[in-house]
C-alpha cells in the first residue's frame, strides 16, 4: 500500500504511523510540561537514591541471531536497545500521551506556523561527541516520517543547538500533536559526522524535486512532491545508509550494548549520559526469548525481572504462585481483538456472510479464552478501538455504531439469503462445497491463540469446519496473511488497534494500510479509478486506499484517504463529523468480528525493582486486576511500567532504581 518510495523510507527507518489536526494559533511553549504531558523534573521519585554498579535489571527482548549494525536503522531487530539505548527528543507514553523531555529542552510552537526546538546543552552520543542540531535535522533529512509532509520547507538551523520548523499552514497540526509527531521519532540515532554522505545525498534528491503549491494535500514532505524517477536514487541511497555499520552502536540513551550474543545481551550505564544521575542500576540483562513456556519458566524461576504482557489466568496465577517476589500489573490498552477477513476469498466473503459472521459469535466466551481481564467488545472492525472512539466520536454518533449480539438464528438466516445451505449438520456454498475454513494466527501470542481455538471451535458447533494454521510468531503469520492467494480465509489479529499516540489516524492506518489493510488484501486506487473519478482523484492517490463511503448523514461519499491526510487540520467540529463519516462507513463494511478491548500489563519483581507504583494493592493481591482509571495519577505510572509504552523512561527519569534503597 505504499505509493511513494518516501512512505517506503518511513516503513523501513521508523515504526511510526501516517499520522494527520488543528491549524496552529498563537505563541505555546511546552518545554515545562505537567500532569498528564509529564513530569519536567529530573528526577521522577521523591527520595533519594543511589548508583549501584552491581545492580542488574534483566527482560526478554527478542533481537536478530544473525547480528545487528550499530546503528537503529540498519535494518536488523536490535531488541532492547530500542527501549534503553536509542531516544527521541520527547519520549510519549503510548496509551496516555505522557510527555517527557529528553534531548529537546523545550519546544515552542510560535504563531508565524513555526516552531522552535531547542535542545539540551549537555546531551551527547554514546561516545562523548555533543549531539546538536545538525544531528536532530539529519534524522529527518533521510527518514520522510508522517512529521515531515506537514512541513512546508526543510527545517533550519539557528545555532549548535536551536532549530526550526515551518508548518504548511492549510494543514497545520494543533500544538499538542506537534509535539506527539516530533516525540514519536528517534531523533537520537543519526549521527551527523558519521552519516553526512548518505544524508546530504538524500537531501540533494528531495531539494532537486517539484514544489508542491499551497493547499497541495497529498504526500510532499518539506513541500515536495517525489516524483516516479527518484526512487530508484531514494532507495538506492537508503540501502547504503542501512549497510553502514559504525565501529561503536550510534546512540544517545541511558544504557550502551557491552556484548552481544545469538542468546544475550548486556547493557551498561553510559557514563556520557546527560541524566545519568537518575540511572542507578548498572546493568541490564536481556534474553533473546520469544518461546512463551520459556518466558513462563523464567518468570516463575526468578530470572527475569520484567517481562511485557498477560499470560493466560490459571498461567499467571501459576506463575506469581511459584515466584513470591513476583507481581502483575494491569492497564488500558487501545486495542481491540477478533477475526479479519481475507477479502481475496470473494466466493466466501459476500456482504450477507460477513454480517451473518457477527451474530455466530458469543463474544464473553471469546473474551474469556483469549484475556479474562478484557472488556467485551460488541462491535464489527470500525477503526478505532471502542475506547478511543467514545473519547473522540459526538456521544449520538458513537451509539450508532452496530451492536452485535450471539444470535445462529439470525446468522442461519443472512447465510442462506447468501446462498448458503445447511445439509448434514454442516454448512456448503452455493457451488455445493461443503465450507471449510482456514484460520491464521500468532501462535506466539496466547490471547491470539486462545481466541483462535475458541473461534474454532463456536464456528465448528456450527456446522463450519476450521482448520487452524498456527504461525511461530507475528512475522511468519504476517508474511503468509499478506501474501497473495494466502492459504489463510481469516485471521485473529488485532482488529483495530492504535500504536501511536492517541490522536484519530493512528488506529485507521494500522486497520487501512500497516498491517490489516494487507492482511485482508484491500486494494489501492489505480489510474483507473484516477481517470474514472471525473477530476476528483489525481495522479497522486494511486497507491492510496480504495474505500470510498458513504457519508454517515447520507449527503453523499468520501474518500476515506483523504480525510485521514486532514485530520490533525481540522476543527473540532469537522473531526467529530469526519469521525461519524470513518467509523460508521468502515463498521458497515463487517470487514472483521471484534471481540474484546484489549487489557495489558507487566510482570515486575519486587525483590529487585524499587519505585513501582500501586504498592497498596499489589501488597494484597499480587495479580492486582485494578486497571487504574483515566486520567488518574496511577493511570500514568502503571503505563510507564510496560517498557513498550514508555520505553527507557523509567531509567532515565529515576522511577526505578534497586530495590532496598
Amino acid at each position: 500500500m505504499v505509493k511513494r518510495v518516501s512512505k517506503l523510507l518511513l516503513l523501513l527507518a521508523v515504526p511510526g504511523l501516517l499520522l494527520s489536526s488543528c491549524g496552529g494559533g498563537s505563541s505555546s511553549s511546552v518545554s515545562a510540561p505537567t500532569g498528564s504531558e509529564g513530569n519536567s523534573s529530573e528526577n521522577g521519585s521523591s527520595a533519594t537514591h543511589t548508583y549501584d554498579a552491581n545492580a542488574v535489571f534483566r527482560v526478554a527482548k527478542t533481537w536478530d541471531r544473525n547480528g545487528i549494525r550499530n546503528h537503529y536503522h540498519g535494518g536488523t531487530n536490535i531488541g532492547c536497545l530500542e527501549w534503553f539505548a536509542v531516544e527521541p527528543l520527547v519520549q510519549y507514553v503510548r496509551s496516555t500521551d505522557e510527555l517527557h523531555y529528553l534531548l529537546a529542552e523545550s519546544i515552542v510552537h510560535n504563531a508565524d506556523h513555526t516552531t522552535t526546538v531547542n535542545l539540551r546543552h549537555d546531551a551527547k552520543w554514546q561516545t562523548g561527541e555533543a549531539f546538536t542540531a545538525d544531528d536532530a535535522m539529519a534524522y529527518w533529512k533521510i527518514n520522510f516520517t508522517s512529521l515531515t509532509n506537514y512541513l512546508a520547507k526543510p527545517m533550519e538551523k539557528i545555532d549548535d543547538y536551536t532549530f526550526k520548523m515551518t508548518w504548511k499552514s492549510w494543514m497545520e497540526p494543533n500544538d499538542k500533536v506537534k509535539t506527539l509527531l516530533i516525540a514519536q521519532d528517534k531523533a537520537g540515532s543519526v549521527q551527523y559526522s558519521i552519516f553526512k554522505d548518505v544524508v546530504d545525498k538524500c537531501q540533494q534528491i528531495l531539494t532537486s524535486q517539484t514544489r508542491c503549491e499551497d493547499g497541495y494535500a497529498e504526500w510532499a514532505p518539506y513541500g515536495y512532491i517525489n516524483s516516479k524517477s527518484s526512487e530508484t536514487e531514494y532507495l538506492t541511497n537508503y540501502t547504503a545508509f542501512k549497510a553502514m555499520n559504525p565501529r561503536q552502536f550510534v546512540a544517545t540513551g541511558p544504557y550502551k550494548p557491552y556484548k552481544v550474543t545469538q542468546n544475550q545481551m548486556i547493557l551498561v550505564r553510559n557514563e556520557n549520559y546527560y541524566l545519568k544521575q537518575n540511572v542507578y542500576f548498572g546493568k541490564i540483562l536481556a534474553y533473546n526469548i520469544s518461546d512463551t513456556t520459556n518466558l513462563y519458566n523464567m518468570l516463575t524461576n526468578g530470572t527475569l525481572d520484567y517481562c511485557d504482557g498477560l499470560a493466560p489466568e490459571a498461567t499467571l496465577n501459576a506463575i506469581l504462585n511459584g515466584n513470591k517476589d513476583m507481581v502483575h500489573l494491569k492497564m488500558f490498552d487501545p486495542g481491540a481483538i477478533g477475526l479479519v477477513f481475507n477479502l481475496e476469498k470473494t466466493n466466501i466473503w459476500t456482504d450477507k456472510v460477513r454480517l451473518a459472521f457477527q451474530y455466530i459469535f458469543d463474544r464473553e466466551e471469546m473474551r474469556n479464552a483469549g484475556n479474562k481481564y478484557a472488556i467485551v467488545n460488541q462491535f464489527p472492525l470500525t477503526g478505532m478501538a471502542p475506547s478511543e472512539a467514545k473519547t473522540w466520536m459526538d456521544p449520538k454518533d458513537f451509539e450508532k455504531i452496530p451492536r452485535y449480539t450471539h444470535d445462529t438464528e439470525k446468522a442461519t438466516s443472512l447465510l442462506k439469503e447468501a446462498g448458503w445451505t445447511f445439509t448434514d449438520s454442516k454448512w456448503h456454498l452455493p457451488d455445493g462445497n461443503q465450507v471449510r475454513l482456514a484460520l491464521g494466527y500468532d501462535g506466539s501470542h496466547p490471547g491470539m491463540s486462545g481466541v483462535a481455538e475458541a473461534s474454532s471451535s463456536a464456528l465448528s458447533n456450527f456446522g463450519i469446519d476450521v482448520v487452524l494454521k498456527r504461525a511461530s510468531d507475528f512475522s511468519t503469520w504476517f508474511d503468509t496473511a499478506k501474501a497473495a492467494s494466502s492459504v489463510y480465509d481469516f485471521s485473529v489479529n488485532w482488529t483495530d488497534l492504535n500504536m501511536s499516540f492517541s490522536f484519530p489516524t493512528g488506529s485507521f492506518n494500522y486497520v487501512l494500510n500497516d498491517i490489516d489493510g494487507p492482511i485482508m488484501h484491500l486494494t489501492g486506487i489505480t489510474a483507473a479509478d484516477v481517470a474514472n473519478s471525473n477530476g476528483e482523484l489525481n495522479e497522486q492517490a494511486i497507491g492510496n486506499t480504495n474505500l470510498h463511503l458513504d457519508k454517515a448523514d447520507g449527503s453523499g461519499k468520501f474518500w476515506v484517504y483523504k480525510y485521514m491526510a486532514h485530520m490533525y487540520s481540522m476543527s473540532d467540529e469537522v473531526l467529530k463529523s469526519s469521525l461519524a463519516d470513518m467509523i460508521l462507513g468502515i463498521g458497515n463494511l463487517n470487514y472483521g468480528v471484534s471481540f474484546y478491548q484489549n487489557v495489558t500489563g507487566s510482570f515486575l519483581n519486587t525483590k529487585v525493582i524499587g519505585g513501582l507504583p500501586m504498592k497498596q494493592y499489589y501488597e494484597q493481591e499480587r495479580n492486582c486486576t485494578r486497571v487504574p482509571e483515566v486520567g488518574s495519577d496511577d493511570f500514568y505510572a502503571v503505563a510507564r511500567t510496560n517498557l513498550i509504552f514508555s520505553q527507557g523512561i523509567v531509567f532515565s527519569k529515576g522511577y526505578y532504581y534497586p530495590a532496598g534503597q
